[in-house]
């Protein structure tokens, strides 16, 4: 290995950042993803479909780059979410992952943890329940951009910062719960 690929491979390790920085810029410039960086997406946030949705790409005969650029020129943001979650194995949380990378201030991540805290917090105009449609999906994001811009933050910021409330919590529990 040379200096080069060591430096890249040192960025590659913090998988969050790489996301945001390199895999966002390259959508951007190229209105499109690799396979490699579309599947290094999934990973982050769940490993376990990566060969499910591989499946859903070939049953739908379409291919990662192809799925991206449909993306890209969706006119609006539903149109965004419903064209992946076409694709056999891409669920809201994984749609949710794709497009925060590609669009971070429009789009969030929709995760458990991050859920469990705004229910907890009782954030106004939250679904009343976990989202299961594009609709229920962009007002959780709709949410998340309100209170973003109250704290301050990126999307991003607050995404990490309310799984690690639900985090925390969990440690607190599991502490206090006695067992050593």
């Amino acid at each position: 290995m040379d200096n080069t690929e060591l430096k890249r491979l040192a960025e590659l390790y913090d998988l969050e950042q790489y996301l945001f920085t390199h895999i966002y810029r390259r959508f951007q410039e190229e209105q499109t993803l690799s396979a490699h960086d579309f599947y290094a997406i999934i990973a982050w946030k769940s490993n376990r479909p990566r060969s499910k949705i591989k499946t859903g790409l070939a049953r739908a005969g379409t291919s990662v780059e192809a799925l991206m650029q449909q993306v890209s020129r969706a006119q609006t943001d539903v149109d965004k979410v419903t064209t992946l979650l076409q694709i056999w194995g891409i669920g809201l949380p994984i749609a949710s992952a794709i497009l925060s990378v590609c669009y971070p201030e429009t789009f969030t991540v929709l995760d458990y943890r991050a859920w469990a805290t705004l229910q907890q917090e009782e954030a106004e105009g939250l679904p009343g329940r976990w989202p299961q449609t594009a609709e229920d999906y962009l007002q959780y994001c709709l949410v998340c951009r309100r209170l973003a811009a109250q704290a301050n933050l990126s999307l991003r910021e607050l995404d990490r910062a309310l799984w690690a409330k639900s985090w925390e919590n969990d440690l607190r529990q599991f502490v206090a719960d006695g067992r050593n």
